[in-house]
């Protein structure tokens, strides 16, 4: 038997408005927030959550990091155990957190997206780390969130290298699921996800370029709405429709190597190093007309081409890296073996391909 849950969200400018449709007058509520995220969304939310006539019992930071620590944390907040709802304001950590904060208190979610990054907002996985930043475990959840509100004023005014690192993690998504699924017999759901994530790529290198130049202008037009769509809503439609196993492959078990490195996590972007592992991905894969599409696009955008683009050398001693990638969940569903030596080699040679 498989269930399969489509992402459900409300879309345009006063998006937030429609919590009252979703939120019965009087709901206890716990509103759990990045800082930043929450002052960048506040403007928004004051009268949402006027108009909604919600309960908010509880109204704090999630922890700055999606550890279990911090899902201990939220859930002794004072209050917590009034709280009828979630309703998660932030990027996709603090989104991860509070999901498996639901999860584990059996408490339904909402989400409100800050940024355009990943598809953290929709999807029915948290991605968790350790204090010190490196990626620990991906556990799965029950449910996915029940509604994601995404007001394009809030992302459009964001830090514009959010939106950037995004685009690269969507496009990441379709050329994973269509490697990790090569020669499987696909049953409806894994075929339609994956259909659907062609939206993850075409359109980025379409709209891409065009939306960051909008974003940068603070104007919010319909290729930054199809952008931020496909990053959000897209990308959650293949996670929650495809097979488990076709949802990563290479590039991100490399960006989880990658993340052995402090400066990594110190000064990079999830969705920025991921698109440096879909290079490597298709390289590794020899599929030379996508390799060119992506690596030409990632120049003319300014995402990693190589690893000087990461603060690294391909003459550094990377076993650490290699071997975390290797032993990583990610690629326990791959139509090969990819092994550390096979992702060396792909790695150099896309230093090379850059020197032509």
């Amino acid at each position: 038997m498989n269930s399969v849950f489509l992402p459900r969200f409300t879309m345009g400018i006063g998006a937030c408005k429609s919590i009252s449709e979703f939120l019965k007058e009087n709901t206890k509520v716990a509103v759990l927030y990045g800082n930043k995220a929450y002052q960048a969304a506040k403007p928004y939310l004051d009268e949402a959550f006027s108009e909604a006539k919600l309960d908010i019992v509880v109204l704090k930071n999630y922890g700055h990091e999606a550890t279990y620590e911090n899902v201990e944390m939220i859930q002794n907040f004072e209050g917590m155990d009034q709280v009828e709802a979630l309703i998660g304001v932030g990027g996709g950590k603090c989104l991860d957190t509070i999901k498996y904060v639901g999860d584990k208190m059996n408490l339904p979610v909402y989400t409100i997206p800050t940024i355009a990054s990943t598809c953290a907002a929709v999807t029915k996985i948290s991605i968790m780390y350790n204090a010190d930043g490196s990626f620990k475990d991906i556990p799965k959840l029950k449910q996915p969130p029940v509604h994601c509100f995404i007001e394009p004023r809030i992302i459009c005014d964001a830090p514009i290298q959010y939106l950037w690192a995004g685009i690269g993690d969507t496009m990441a998504k379709h050329v994973e699921s269509v490697f990790s699924a090569r020669n499987d017999e696909l049953d409806y759901a894994s075929e339609l996800g994956i259909k659907i994530g062609e939206n993850c790529y075409y359109p980025m290198l379409r709209d891409g370029a065009q939306a960051l130049e909008d974003a940068k202008n603070h104007a919010v037009t319909p290729a930054l709405e199809r952008v931020i769509q496909n990053i959000l809503i897209t990308t959650g439609s293949v996670s929650l429709s495809v097979d488990a196993a076709y949802n990563s492959a290479l590039a991100h078990a490399l960006f989880y190597g990658l993340t052995v490195r402090k400066h990594i996590e110190k000064n990079h972007l999830h969705g920025e190093v991921v698109s440096y592992g879909t290079l490597v991905q298709l390289m590794m894969d020899k599929q030379t007309d996508m390799l060119e599409k992506t690596y030409q696009f990632n120049k003319q955008i300014g995402l990693p081409t190589c690893l000087k683009d990461l603060e690294l050398n391909i003459h550094d001693d990377l076993e650490d890296i290699l071997e975390k990638a290797e032993s990583n969940s990610e690629l326990e569903h791959v139509p090969y073996p990819v092994t550390k030596d096979l992702i060396y080699q792909a790695m150099k040679d896309l230093e090379e391909y850059g020197g032509k």
